[in-house]
């Protein structure tokens, strides 16, 4: 068998290919954590995002079922204000037509 001598100048570039190798996967693992830290507050301001979307779809719930009770009452207040003007009005023509039949009464008696 054939042994490749090595000597000093191979060692040493061995050696710095090894130390650039380390300070670059020294790099890479401080990407990989500033990437694994910004996911993570991606995450949570997502994760915030969806409680307060979640908050406000049930506050829009309730706002929506207090309109709804709202208009009921005020359809209710409505019709009830329409039904007293409808027998205000029939009180007036019932009281018209009883003032027409005195004041014809009157004439015919004094006629």
């Amino acid at each position: 068998m054939f042994e490749e001598i090595v000597t000093t100048q191979d060692l040493r570039d061995q050696w710095v290919d090894a130390v650039r190798a380390a300070e670059l996967a020294e790099r890479l693992a401080k990407l990989a954590l500033e990437s694994s830290e910004r996911a993570d507050d991606a995450a949570a301001g997502a994760e915030e995002i969806a409680e307060l979307a979640e908050r406000t779809a049930v506050a829009a719930r309730q706002l929506a079922e207090w309109a709804a009770r709202a208009a009921i009452d005020a359809r209710a207040d409505a019709l009830r204000e329409a039904q007293a003007l409808v027998d205000a009005d029939a009180a007036n023509v019932a009281a018209r037509e009883r003032s027409n039949n005195a004041e014809l009464e009157a004439r015919e008696q004094t006629a």
